[in-house]
């Protein structure tokens, strides 16, 4: 496995399930892709070649094709595909290599099984709040930690909203529900040894148990933000932390419906007189279904010296040579992780092929009047709720994770403290430096830019006002309350000719 870099070795079972599962939106005019896929990620071109399989496959563009990574720490190992400096074994390579493209045909397939089995839909957004998750950058000024560790701040940002959309048939039965929620699935830590889709694994059982249906999980802008309760020796947090969520999602489209009704009433007698009321599905409007797309370059901070970097090199070197000599298994792994890192970058810059900037997609999809907006990396939880405060559409679902994994995406203020997000994650993704602090504006800008060209008639937002989070964001009206016969209107109601 590749989330912790402590783990002393490999999975040795299987605890909850691993899944890749899809919803397939279509107006007759577009078509869209949302696949959640339980891996830590895939990045670059072989991502990008993976997106573009998907689009050929289910008849659309990779403009509109969104693969969406749980972030699970209990997953297999990927390869070439996956985290660069991970340790892998020489005795499981081949069969790391294997398992990627074998996941790579399983989205594939999970994705064109969702077009074949489209039917009549109309879909319905919800949207709460659940008080399941904590801003993780503990400040820790002066200590030997350093200034920021991983723990509880209660003093920054958290987007604790759970964003709901739902397909359903004309008797407002679910066909799937796709749920979003920024937080690090890493309830159970580096000694479960078992392969574990987390608590997004118990969200979808419980919402297929209780309203039936299929059940996606989007992870939001989980970055900083981690379960109040993390790094549990076992699955049972992943039970709390799962089945809260299912119940925070369904309540958020309960009252919700995908068509409009009309109510009929009649009279009936038995001992005493009656009025039986009925309610009748009628035929809504069409919907609105779009997509934009947009590759982001974003800059590195300067390059450290090489001369740092061979100091840096022959000191993680020895911790390596150290820890194989005691045949410490955990703590090779994270002096490998430090070492690989050192050794790829000083050969870098030695021969001045060190990159200076990378790019990534950044996707809009607008569902009627929600939309849903992508990061492709551990965007912070601040920028969610920037890009939120400024859509044009509401609900907006901000997913990170999404056709790519940079790395760490902090906001400008974080640099500041330093710590692992904003002081040396580049270091696992195979990055020479950190990330340009105008990562931040790129990244909400671009997000915002893209949804303002899906609803057009929206006011564009005026950059001079900022482009930060304040942590007021905007909700979801609450649904309109069913009136007495004699009192209703007829109100037209999104509609999807298929799902």
């Amino acid at each position: 496995m590749i989330g912790y870099a402590r783990q002393a070795a490999g999975a040795a079972g299987y605890g909850l399930p691993l899944e890749t599962s899809a919803l397939v939106l279509d107006s007759g005019e577009s078509r869209v892709v949302l696949c959640g896929v339980d891996v830590l990620g895939m990045n670059g071109p072989a991502c990008d070649a993976l997106v573009e399989r998907v689009a050929s496959a289910t008849g659309t563009q990779p403009a509109a094709v969104l693969l969406n990574w749980s972030h699970t720490h209990l997953a297999p190992q990927l390869g070439e595909l996956g985290i660069p400096f991970g340790y892998l074994a020489e005795a499981v390579r081949a069969s790391a290599s294997a398992y990627s493209h074998v996941l790579q045909d399983t989205i594939v397939s999970v994705c064109r099984l969702a077009v074949e089995r489209m039917e009549p839909a109309a879909i319905v957004w919800g949207q709460c709040a659940t008080d399941l998750a904590v801003n993780r950058r503990e400040r820790t000024l002066g200590s030997l930690d350093g200034d920021t560790i991983l723990g509880w701040n209660p003093e920054e940002l958290v987007d604790n909203q759970v964003t709901v959309l739902q397909a359903r048939r004309a008797d407002e039965s679910p066909i799937a529900t796709l749920v979003a929620y920024g937080c690090h699935p890493v309830t159970a830590s580096w000694n479960v040894l078992r392969y574990s889709g987390d608590y997004p694994a118990i969200m979808r059982q419980q919402i297929r148990t209780t309203v039936g249906g299929e059940c996606i999980f989007f992870q939001g802008a989980g970055g900083n933000i981690l379960p109040r309760f993390a790094f549990t020796d076992d699955e049972i947090e992943a039970q709390r932390v799962g089945t809260r969520l299912a119940v925070a999602a369904l309540a958020a489209v309960a009252e919700r419906r995908a068509f409009p009704v009309q109510i009929s009433s009649y009279r009936e007698r038995s001992a005493t007189p009656y009025r039986i009321y009925r309610e009748y599905p009628l035929a809504p409007a069409p919907i609105r279904l779009a997509y934009a797309q947009k590759r982001v370059t974003i800059p590195l901070l300067p390059h450290p010296e090489l001369a740092d970097v061979e100091r840096e090199r022959k000191e993680y070197e020895t911790s390596l040579a150290a820890a194989q000599d005691l045949g410490e298994g955990e703590w090779t792994k994270v002096a490998y992780y430090w070492a690989a890192w050192a050794r790829t970058t000083a050969a870098q810059l030695r021969a001045g092929t060190a990159p200076t900037d990378v790019s990534a997609p950044i996707h809009a999809v607008r569902i009627g009047e929600g939309a849903i907006v992508t990061a492709p990396g551990e965007a912070f939880t601040e920028y969610g709720m920037a890009v939120k405060e400024r859509s044009a559409a509401v609900p907006t679902l901000y997913a990170g994770y999404t056709n790519g994994l940079l790395g760490y995406l902090p906001t400008a203020a974080e640099y500041q403290f330093g710590g692992y997000e904003a002081g040396y994650a580049h270091k696992g993704v195979g990055l020479p430096s950190l990330f340009d602090p105008s990562v931040e504006r790129i990244c909400v800008e671009t997000g915002v830019r893209l949804l303002e060209q899906l609803f057009p008639d929206a006011q564009p937002w005026d950059a001079d006002d900022g482009w930060k989070a304040s942590g007021a964001l905007p909700v979801l009206p609450e649904p309109p309350t069913l009136r007495h016969p004699d009192q209703q209107t007829t109100e037209s109601s999104p509609i999807l000719s298929d799902v």
